[in-house]
């Protein structure tokens, strides 16, 4: 039991550290209004800078480590092996972090909208990048993490209970569903660790939130579906399988996955609806309220969706019924 419920939290951990605390920044690339990066810097810098590497990078890298030798003294050498890899992964982004990133991030904590560098733009950008960079080798490392799971023990052969095609196409669609969804483990993390939108504003706020809504609005209906459509297929699955428990536990994800999208229609959607409409000289008095109303909605959000995550890597926890392969 105890060996089980460190591989769940290590799970947890290892797609946690997928986040970097910082959200979406692509849009801050390039040529933007400088007063608005700067008043988000100082504050995400505040909270980021040292926790950031401490939460989302060094403690899953000890789990990890402790998850490598378990699995080795277990006999489970390429399990052993993956997980190591994952582990080198996060340290690799711990490396891009101290050695590139905080260089920049160090001189730009001195940089005033009246005191910028001549090369600004490049500085700004190369850090981003940095960042980005190591949140790529941390979902690296989520990756082959993730594959652990799908690895069969000696003697494990009699547990499969679906033709060839059919057991090869669940395992693809859990491994999908547990990669994608595994990656907005970090969400209800940051928002209590890194309230970094409560704090900025509101002409920040706006900047920031307009062209990422834009964004959402195109990707998300197709998103949804692809999740939705893998929940339906692996439902079907795990009930031709007979494994009704997993099968429950999936609906479960769904149900949280519906949760999810009803209040963003529901509640957030009229709401982002507003903020496009506001401009730097149009913001209303009591906009912050609004921005706490949004924010709300998106706490429900993300504990439904983690969740979600958790439903799905439960069904690697129960136990299977006896019955005879198809």
């Amino acid at each position: 039991m105890i060996k089980k419920i460190l591989l769940f939290i290590t799970t947890i951990l290892t797609a946690i550290s997928v986040s970097n605390g910082y959200g979406a920044t692509d849009f801050l690339k390039g040529a933007i209004n400088i007063t608005t990066f700067l008043d988000w810097f100082s504050i995400a810098n505040k909270y980021i800078h040292i926790n950031g590497i401490i939460l989302l990078d060094l403690i899953p890298v000890l789990f990890l480590t402790s998850q490598s030798v378990l699995f080795y003294k277990d006999k489970k050498k390429y399990k052993a092996f993956f997980t190591i890899i994952a582990l080198l992964a996060n340290l690799m982004g711990i490396i891009i972090l101290i050695k590139l990133a905080y260089p920049i991030a160090s001189q730009m904590t001195g940089w005033t909208s009246s005191s910028l560098p001549p090369n600004w733009i490049s500085l700004k950008d190369a850090w981003l990048n940095y960042i980005g960079l190591s949140s790529l080798v941390s979902m690296a490392g989520w990756l082959c993490f993730v594959i652990t799971y799908f690895m069969d023990n000696r003697g494990n052969r009699q547990d499969i209970r679906l033709p060839g095609f059919l057991n090869f196409s669940k395992n693809v669609l859990t491994f999908l569903l547990i990669f994608i969804s595994g990656m907005g483990a970090g969400r209800l993390y940051e928002f209590f660790i890194f309230p970094i939108a409560f704090e900025i504003s509101g002409i920040t706020f706006i900047e920031m939130h307009r062209p990422i809504d834009i964004a959402i609005r195109k990707v998300g209906p197709i998103l949804f579906t692809i999740i939705a459509a893998l929940h339906v297929l692996l439902i079907t699955l795990f009930f031709a399988e007979k494994s009704k428990d997993k099968a429950w536990l999936i609906i479960a994800s769904l149900i949280f996955l519906l949760c999810d999208t009803l209040i963003a229609l529901r509640y957030n959607g009229p709401i982002n609806d507003l903020f496009l409409t506001w401009t730097p000289t149009t913001i209303p008095a009591n906009w912050s309220n609004t921005r706490y109303e949004w924010l709300s909605y998106h706490l429900y959000r993300n504990i439904f969706i983690t969740l979600g995550i958790i439903s799905i890597l439960l069904t690697f926890f129960v136990r299977k019924n006896k019955t005879k392969a198809l």
